[in-house]
Formats: C-alpha cells, sequence, structure tokens
C-alpha cells in the first residue's frame, strides 16, 4: 500500500473495519481497510494470491485437483434444478390426487354446516385437485418465487443441501477474498441470488465494461469457487449453474475477445485457481463456514478468516 506520513500509525484490522463500517462501508473504504492492516501485519489472508494463468487440460484439471474436479463434477446445466422440480410436480400431483379421492369420500360425511351438501364438495376437491395446474402456473409466470419455495423446502428436510448452500458461499468469499475482492455483504441461505456480494468497483462495474484477462482470471476464480467448495466436501458440486451463467456475461466482455476455446481454458483454471486457495485455506475456510453458518457479521467473517490463517501451514 501507500506509504503513511511519518508517525502515523496504520489502523489495525478491527479498528480499520470498524472505522469503515461507521463511513459508510463502501468499496473503497473496506479495500482501505484491509490494506492498511495488511501493511500493520495483521491482514495476511487477504489480497495474498495473484492470478497466475496457464492453459490446462481437463486431464490436468483433474491431477491438479486430485480428482476432484472431473468432467462430471460440476453441473453446468442446471439438472440438479430441473430434478427437484420434475420431483415437486409428480409429488403434487400425487398428493391431489389421493386428498381429492379422500375429499369426495370423508367430506359428505363430516357432520359440520359448512362441509355438508354437494357444491362444497365439489369447490374443495376441485381446489386440490387444481394444486399440479398452480404449480405450473407459478413455474411459468413466477419462477423466481417457485424456485424460492423450493430451496426453502430443501433447507428445512436436508441438511446436506444447507450445508452445501454455506460452503457454496463461504468459497465465493474465501476466495474473493485472498484474489483483492472486497466483500460487502453476504447470506449463506440463498441459492438463487449472487449471496456473496462484492463491492461493484473494478472488475465489478456495469456491463458496459471491459474487463482484462487478468480481471477475467479473478472472475473465473471467483465464480468457480462455490461449486469447487461443494465438489470438495461432497464430490460433486450441484449450484455450479447460476455462477457459470453470470460468468458467461463476464467471459464476452474481456478484452482481448476470448474465442470458445479460450475462455473455457479460463474457466479450467479458474477451478484449479480456486481448488488450490481452499485446500490452502482449509481451516480458515472451515472457520469461515461455521461464521456463515451462525449468520457473523462481514468483518467477523474476516477477522476469523486471519486469526485463523495466520497459523495455518500450507497443504
Amino acid at each position: 500500500g501507500d506509504s503513511l506520513p511519518k508517525g502515523v500509525r496504520p489502523l489495525g484490522l478491527e479498528e480499520g473495519l470498524a472505522k469503515a463500517r461507521d463511513d459508510g462501508w463502501t468499496g473503497e473504504l473496506v479495500r482501505s481497510a484491509l490494506e492498511a492492516a495488511k501493511a500493520a501485519g495483521e491482514a495476511s489472508v487477504w489480497n495474498n494470491t495473484q492470478p497466475m494463468f496457464r492453459r490446462v487440460t481437463q486431464g490436468e484439471v483433474r491431477m491438479l485437483t486430485r480428482g476432484t474436479i472431473k468432467d462430471d463434477t460440476i453441473d453446468t446445466r442446471g439438472d440438479d434444478d430441473m430434478e427437484v422440480l420434475n420431483r415437486s410436480f409428480y409429488a403434487t400431483l400425487v398428493a391431489s390426487m389421493l386428498l381429492s379421492t379422500w375429499a369426495s369420500i370423508v367430506i359428505p360425511n363430516m357432520d359440520l354446516p359448512f362441509f355438508r351438501g354437494s357444491d362444497t364438495r365439489f369447490f374443495v376437491t376441485l381446489a386440490i385437485g387444481s394444486s399440479p395446474f398452480a404449480f405450473l402456473g407459478m413455474g411459468l409466470s413466477l419462477p423466481g418465487l417457485l424456485q424460492a419455495l423450493l430451496i426453502q423446502g430443501r433447507r428445512i428436510i436436508s441438511n446436506e443441501f444447507r450445508d452445501r448452500l454455506v460452503r457454496h458461499e463461504a468459497g465465493h468469499f474465501l476466495v474473493g477474498y485472498t484474489l483483492g475482492v472486497p466483500i460487502a455483504e453476504y447470506k449463506a441461505d440463498d441459492a438463487i441470488l449472487n449471496a456473496c456480494q462484492f463491492f461493484e468497483d473494478g472488475a465489478f462495474e456495469g456491463p458496459a465494461r471491459r474487463l482484462t484477462h487478468k480481471q477475467v482470471d479473478v472472475l473465473c476464480a471467483v465464480s468457480m469457487a462455490g461449486v469447487v467448495a461443494e465438489s470438495i466436501a461432497y464430490g460433486k458440486g450441484l449450484g455450479g449453474y447460476a455462477d457459470l451463467s453470470q460468468l458467461q456475461g463476464f467471459l464476452g466482455r474481456a478484452t482481448p475477445l476470448l474465442n470458445d476455446g479460450e475462455q473455457q481454458e479460463k474457466v479450467r483454471w479458474g477451478s484449479v485457481l480456486a481448488y488450490t486457495i481452499l485446500r490452502t485455506h482449509e481451516e480458515a475456510f472451515e472457520a469461515l463456514v461455521e461464521c456463515m453458518e451462525r449468520g457473523d457479521s462481514v468483518e467477523t467473517c474476516i477477522r476469523v478468516i486471519e486469526a485463523v490463517g495466520r497459523d495455518e501451514k500450507p497443504n
């Protein structure tokens, strides 16, 4: 960072982040606070990795990631989301058939004034039987809402899915942090939106801005970090479709332009770089996962990364 005037002590990590929060928590403030803390010897993990791109084949990716990233490791087409939608639709269809049959049999025998009469039986049975069509209608008109409901349902019933969500976002957080991209905020229970939000400065400015190849290298690693983090823990990444869709937009803004083969090379190298960072800082990553599970502040997450990362030994 820039040298400070004589006699001026650089702010430490905790006080620097506190001041950045008090002053408005912008990308410039957070970056300045972290650079000052690094100068003071309190932020050794921040921006400690430089993306040194090199071309790798898929076989080399498998070798460099010790078999973690294979051809079928990452869901690039949203197959998992489609499988969940299909299962949910058929479950709704079967449930509606059973419930409508139950309603037609049971309601006439209920000794309640409201349920007496054929009209009530007809409308209740119709409402239950129409639920699959309501499901389809929501999927067509409000796909985001339907996906949100399905994700919340999976979070409730599946411990693995909850852990995947947190690890996915922790991967983005840690890899972005080590590559010098300041984090604005995060939400570890949302697989629809980009739940780990980075400040829109530098490489994250508006869509018309062109990107250098070095910026693209950083974005590839940050984008792939979530699904790589899942793959390390579970052998397969299910949350990569949205990340890859966003990354495709970044790749299209590269200057000079990248052809299809070069774009694939960038993505492959991004996977290797993300894997290397996550393995190098494995203890800090696990500590970050615990922080994000509790919903700790960004400042607390950063302090934990630095506290644990200081004592880590490279793998």
